[in-house]
């Protein structure tokens, strides 16, 4: 960016030095300076020569087109531009426009480049239903039960919306585009790693194997947290991210059948059986005070689990409608 803004700069005293060296008498003192500005930089020689051929027949439609496709790739004049000569002022104006408007354009257009998606897919997983695939890049994503993502790859990034549900990201390496992951509440950026991301009702979850993530909240706050192998750290709406004390590992056993619940609030138990089953399951507290959980279970046990909930922590079962609600003991 800095490089272009320069640029600029050279440009447009190109343009400032052709219209005072055009009426300039041979033995005019700007000459000297004008030279000394011409030798002290190859670029700006190359500016001034732009400018000078350019103004030599300003009329030409063919040499206008080169010097735009050349700077910008954007046609600046029809093509059925009338052929005639413009007055030294006016041409010189033109010119001025023109190298000033060249960068701006120039950013704007390299921004939208960058911002055109190269590929772009939805993957949705089944209540029930475990997804292994490989992206293009060769990073491998292993979506659980009942979620669904957005998957985005630009020229400077690859991004994947997570909009329900866990999945396992194993990221290969790419200096040049970082993979990030946004949920409702968290945005995590990685070059090459393997983390899970684990979509709550009240928070998110981001568990590292192994490698270095940067943990930060969706909105933009400034307030960032950096995670190594085997942390663990969570977001709860409207807080900063932080560090939590869990087993990393327990964010992986759904690949192999297992429900890990550690410390579990009944908001969380309810998320998870819901990827499994149908009807869903809806935890019915107020607030987050709520009874824990620690439990390992295989999928094939969850029913069994769920019928014996009210005897391990102080719920109630509830069928209303559709959905199996858990509920405090009045």
């Amino acid at each position: 960016m800095m490089q272009q803004n320069h640029e600029d700069v050279i440009r447009q005293t190109a343009v400032r030095w052709y219209m005072r060296m055009r009426e300039a008498a041979p033995d005019a003192p700007d000459r000297t300076s004008f030279e000394v500005w011409m030798l002290s930089d190859r670029r700006h020689r190359a500016a001034y020569q732009m400018i000078e051929s350019t103004m030599e027949d300003f009329s030409s439609i063919e040499r206008l087109q080169a010097l735009s496709n050349a700077l910008s790739q954007k046609q600046y004049f029809e093509q059925n531009a009338r052929r005639k000569k413009v007055s030294k002022l006016g041409s010189g104006l033109a010119v001025l426009l023109l190298c000033v408007g060249l960068g701006f354009l120039g950013r704007t257009q390299y921004q939208q480049w960058q911002a055109a998606p190269l590929s772009s897919e939805v993957q949705t997983t089944a209540v029930a239903q475990m997804v292994k695939r490989t992206l293009e890049d060769g990073s491998v994503v292993t979506a659980n039960a009942n979620s669904a993502m957005e998957i985005v790859f630009y020229r400077h990034q690859r991004l994947v919306k997570l909009t329900r549900g866990e999945a396992i990201f194993e990221v290969t390496k790419d200096p040049n585009r970082p993979f990030v992951v946004e949920t409702q509440q968290a945005k995590v950026t990685v070059l090459g790693t393997r983390f899970a991301v684990n979509q709550l009702s009240h928070k998110v979850r981001i568990s590292v194997d192994h490698g270095r993530v940067q943990v930060a909240r969706a909105d933009g706050s400034e307030h960032t947290l950096i995670l190594r192998n085997g942390e663990v750290a969570e977001i709860e709406q409207m807080n900063a991210p932080h560090k939590v004390n869990r087993n990393a590992a327990d964010s992986f056993s759904f690949i192999n059948g297992r429900i890990v619940f550690d410390r579990a609030d009944m908001f969380e138990v309810a998320d998870t059986l819901s990827r499994y089953r149908n009807p869903t399951v809806q935890a019915l507290f107020f607030g987050n005070q709520t009874p824990k959980v620690n439990a390992v279970l295989n999928v094939a046990e969850l029913e069994s689990f769920i019928q014996t909930l009210p005897q391990s922590v102080p719920v109630t079962l509830k069928r209303k409608h559709e959905t199996l609600v858990i509920e405090p003991i009045r």
